[in-house]
């Protein structure tokens, strides 16, 4: 049995309860994410930033990449633009997303581009990654700056000898140059608490211990569409204090390509240090899954959808609207856990 095959038994047998509504504070969300996930995560900031204060981009580039040059598919330009581009002058062309941006927010498509004005971005680029480069992450820093978040409000690190990976302060994960499989690797600091510092400041250290068990909730509820590649079981983390009458910020965390949980079990929602910062702060942690699919939608490597693979067929793809799949799907899950408890 493969190792992809034996996380799919595992997790189809897992036990899956119905997303509890906690009353959470909706207008202090903010969001995360690796890869695709950081991809994914300005979507979600972008669109939906009425109700965000800020996000964390882990080796991604800036919303919209993939629209960066037309006489390029979407596809192209997400793998070569947005990725590892041959010069700075090839890369994510920044002017056209802003204004790709602004005409967005102009028709209602995604939230006013003056909500950013006062959130806090984390941005983070390894220089030993070739994977998504620092000459792509660079853009990410000067599309949030050209769409009105403060360049004080902006914590930029290129300074550290990492390979495409999220980073922990945990001996036993790969060494931080290394890009391979979980892509999870010690760089002697926690970038969980480093993001989650960022955009909440003035945050307690992580907690010792948890006080609550992972939630494995049915995420297939949130979901209307067949193309959405996303799981049917997503995870939270709600401390008791959030569970028991406090109304708690949400953060919203996206895994990369290869790292579901149906691919790596629960290496990444349950071992980055978000939840010890969670328990420690009364902060809520969504884990939202997407899966590897080798048909319809072709998403053969498990990523959040930067493209437009969850649109087949349609030439123009929407995957970074409000009316997109897999962001209506989040943004249900993330309306659930504010709504009043039962």
């Amino acid at each position: 049995m493969t190792l992809l095959l034996a996380f799919a038994t595992a997790h189809a047998q897992e036990q899956t309860i119905k997303l509890p509504a906690y009353d959470a504070d909706i207008h202090k969300t903010s969001v995360s994410g690796l890869s695709s996930g950081a991809f994914m995560t300005s979507q979600l900031y972008m669109v939906f930033s009425d109700i965000m204060m800020g996000a964390g981009i882990v080796a991604g580039g800036p919303y919209l990449c993939a629209k960066s040059w037309a006489a390029n598919t979407l596809v192209q330009n997400a793998t070569t633009t947005c990725m590892n581009p041959l010069t700075a002058s090839t890369g994510p062309n920044t002017p056209v997303l802003v204004k790709h941006a602004a005409l967005l927010a102009d028709y209602g498509y995604i939230d006013p581009l003056k909500n950013l004005q006062d959130d806090r971005i984390y941005i983070f680029s390894g220089s030993r990654d070739k994977t998504v480069t620092t000459t792509v992450v660079n853009q990410t820093r000067e599309f949030f700056k050209s769409v009105g978040v403060p360049e004080a409000s902006i914590q930029y690190n290129k300074s550290i000898a990492a390979g495409h990976a999220f980073v922990t302060d945990n001996d036993t994960d790969a060494a931080c140059a290394l890009t391979q499989p979980p892509y999870i690797n010690d760089c002697d600091f926690e970038q969980s608490a480093t993001i989650l510092n960022h955009i909440y400041p003035g945050l307690k250290p992580p907690a010792a211990q948890l006080g609550s068990a992972v939630i494995a909730f049915d995420q297939s509820e949130f979901i209307d569409s067949a193309y959405t590649s996303m799981s049917d079981t997503a995870y939270a983390y709600v401390p008791a204090a959030c569970q028991n009458g406090k109304s708690c910020p949400i953060h919203v965390v996206f895994h990369g390509c290869k790292q579901g949980a149906q691919v790596i079990g629960d290496k990444y929602y349950a071992q980055t240090g978000y939840n010890r910062m969670a328990e420690a702060n009364d902060l809520i942690m969504l884990y939202p899954q997407v899966q590897p699919s080798t048909t319809t939608p072709l998403n053969p490597e498990g990523c959040w959808d930067f493209w437009g693979y969850s649109s087949p067929g349609n030439p123009n793809p929407d995957y970074y609207t409000r009316n997109a799949p897999q962001l209506r799907a989040i943004h249900k899950m993330i309306t659930r856990l504010a709504e009043p408890r039962s």
